[in-house]
């Protein structure tokens, strides 16, 4: 039914108008269809001009409804629009564009107004919902398919932004495979770690490591790598990798070092994971490593003998106390145990710096070194005295020696000394308490003292200048010639003019000579020429016969005196071994020498004044009788 006051439709079982609020008339002379309808209309007629007009709503509801200001309400203004196709008309007469795309509705209403204008059909029929009014409005699909795309290019952009931009879109690219950065890679691969799925995340580790390259790398990802690499039975990748990372990347990264030792240890290498565990401690500095380094080797030797400064030499004992053997070296350079010594008795030390090194070894593993150095070094004698103070005397003297102060009480002293211009050595004469003559002219005593240990003192020196005769001879010189004969001058070609030709020849080497040389051999001995400048010269000249005199008129047959009363001697007594020195000077020296079976050599040697040095040798037989006289240019 047609609400009477306002116009409204209502159903039948609608009590309260939905647009006024007033009360529905009900009974039993209701009227119903057509005449309802009309008496709707003129309810409504009539209610307009009792000023009592419906109240309208100011929102739309519905396609074709066209919103009524109130203030066109007929209690404002008088005035009642009205509808005719796509145009509005207000009772004034002006018009009003609505919704040209009104469709026709079944429901058609009519109004009028009191202009007396005939009614005009509108379409479309006013609701009311909750006090407002709807109007119905034809739906554009162009706009809405253009509002749809919009919306979802607007959603794809954000997805894009959302997996480009955000750490999760990140990871959920790294999970797909598609490009993402490598901590995403990193991360996931992770997960798929923690997971168990080994496989993927050694795939995700290793994209992730390429991506970074050697400029940007994380070592806790190639830690968590080598790890899955361990966990599916790829030792010895995960090996190579924990090895790159302590030897090229992190030194100091003890993570690495500390999977490679547990991978030695696992696989029986102990003595490898002994020497990675002194690197890792000596890199990282962590005292982890060097205690369980210690615990893995055997303990070092040890010795009976604390290292230190001795007087005396020693013995030393090395033990290793779970009875390893043991290998000990001297040698700084040596490499233990491969280059040692293996230890079985004790070792003396005699005087000198002794650095010892020592290991015990069980199978492959070496203990840590036993370093310990021992400095023997026994006491040195004071310097003997004279108690003939040096100075110019007239008459012949004599000299006696004693020891130092120090050792006045030591009963194990030995002194040696000389006269002839040498330093006193082993081979020198031992002073006896018996003293010393000393001969005319310039005298020079030289004396040193040794102990028990060896230890010589400083050498004692002292001169003297005796004015008696007679005074010594001159010393041997290159002067002093053979015949017409002379070393570095005499030619080949001279020689055998005047010798004749040999009866043989060889060719022997010289040393300090670089070409070879040439031996004459003749019935007297044999000549020996070296190659100077294309020319051969006498380098050696030995006769045993008297075609060749020796300098000064000595010859084959003489006597030991009668060749050294030609040269220089000082009168030094013979050493311990009867060798006797006669005299040391800038020039040269001269000494007897004694053989095997009881003969001798009589030995003098001269310094040319271009470094050379000119040999004369006077061999005697144990009669004492010269038998051969040997001259040699020594280069």
């Amino acid at each position: 039914m047609l609400c009477p006051f306002c116009g409204t439709y209502a159903g039948s079982d609608v009590i309260v108008c939905p647009s006024c609020g007033k009360l529905l008339p009900r009974g039993e002379n209701r009227d119903t269809g057509v005449k309802a309808i009309r008496q709707g209309r003129r309810d409504s007629r009539e209610a307009e001009k009792k000023n009592t007009p419906p109240p309208i709503s100011h929102e739309r509801q519905g396609s074709g409804r066209v919103y009524v200001d109130p203030m066109t309400r007929p209690e404002n203004s008088g005035q009642i629009p009205v509808y005719a196709g796509s145009d509005v008309y207000m009772s004034d007469g002006q018009p009003m564009t609505s919704n040209s795309d009104m469709s026709d509705s079944p429901d058609r209403k009519y109004y009028g107004d009191d202009t007396g204008r005939e009614p005009v059909i509108t379409y479309g029929m006013s609701r009311h919902r909750k006090g407002r009014d709807y109007t119905r409005r034809g739906i554009n699909w162009v706009h809405v398919g253009i509002w749809i795309a919009a919306a979802l290019l607007i959603f794809m952009l954000g997805v894009l932004v959302y997996l480009r931009r955000t750490d999760n879109g990140q990871r959920i690219m790294a999970r797909m495979g598609r490009d993402a950065s490598s901590t995403a890679y990193w991360e996931v691969g992770a997960e798929r770690m923690d997971t168990g799925d080994m496989e993927r995340a050694i795939s995700d580790f290793e994209h992730a490591a390429e991506m970074d390259g050697e400029e940007n790398v994380s070592v806790t990802g190639l830690l968590m790598l080598a790890s899955c690499y361990e966990a599916v039975g790829r030792t010895e990748d995960a090996e190579k990798l924990y090895v790159h990372i302590y030897t090229d990347i992190v030194p100091s990264a003890s993570e690495a070092y500390t999977h490679e030792i547990r991978i030695l240890r696992a696989t029986g290498r102990d003595a490898e994971a002994a020497e990675l565990l002194s690197r890792a401690y000596s890199m990282t500095g962590n005292i982890a490593f060097q205690r369980q380094r210690s615990d893995l080797l055997p303990p070092p030797p040890v010795t009976s003998l604390g290292a230190g400064l001795y007087e005396e030499r020693k013995y030393v004992t090395i033990q290793s106390l779970e009875g390893f053997e043991i290998y000990y070296t001297f040698s700084k350079e040596a490499v233990l145990p491969e280059e040692g010594t293996l230890y079985t008795e004790p070792i003396y030390l005699d005087e000198g710096v002794w650095n010892m090194r020592a290991v015990a070894v069980n199978g492959e593993l070496v203990s840590d070194e036993l370093k310990a150095v021992y400095r023997i070094i026994m006491p040195s004698p004071q310097q003997p005295a004279a108690n003939l103070a040096p100075n110019t005397y007239k008459t012949r003297q004599r000299v006696r020696l004693r020891p130092g102060e120090d050792n006045k009480n030591d009963t194990d002293i030995t002194i040696y000394y000389t006269i002839d211009g040498s330093i006193p050595d082993a081979d020198s004469p031992i002073y006896t308490g018996v003293p010393i003559e000393l001969p005319g002219w310039y005298v020079t005593l030289h004396a040193v003292a040794v102990n028990g240990y060896g230890k010589a003192s400083n050498t004692l020196e002292v001169q003297y200048k005796i004015l008696q005769k007679p005074y010594p001879l001159k010393a041997y010189s290159t002067e002093d010639v053979a015949g017409n004969v002379r070393l570095a001058y005499t030619t080949w070609d001279s020689f055998r003019s005047s010798y004749g030709e040999s009866e043989s020849m060889e060719e022997v080497t010289v040393a300090g000579l670089d070409s070879i040389c040439q031996k004459q051999n003749y019935r007297w001995g044999y000549a020996v020429f070296y190659r100077n400048s294309g020319t051969y010269l006498l380098q050696e000249l030995y006769c045993t016969t008297n075609l060749f005199p020796g300098p000064r008129n000595t010859r084959v047959g003489n006597s030991e005196h009668e060749v050294v009363s030609q040269f220089r001697d000082m009168g030094q007594v013979a050493s311990p071994s009867g060798n006797r020195g006669l005299y040391e000077v800038t020039e040269g020296k001269g000494k007897i020498l004694v053989q095997e079976g009881g003969g001798k050599m009589i030995r003098y040697i001269a310094n040319t004044a271009d470094s050379h040095k000119w040999q004369l040798t006077y061999t005697l037989n144990a009669a004492g009788v010269v038998v051969s006289i040997d001259q040699m240019y020594i280069p």
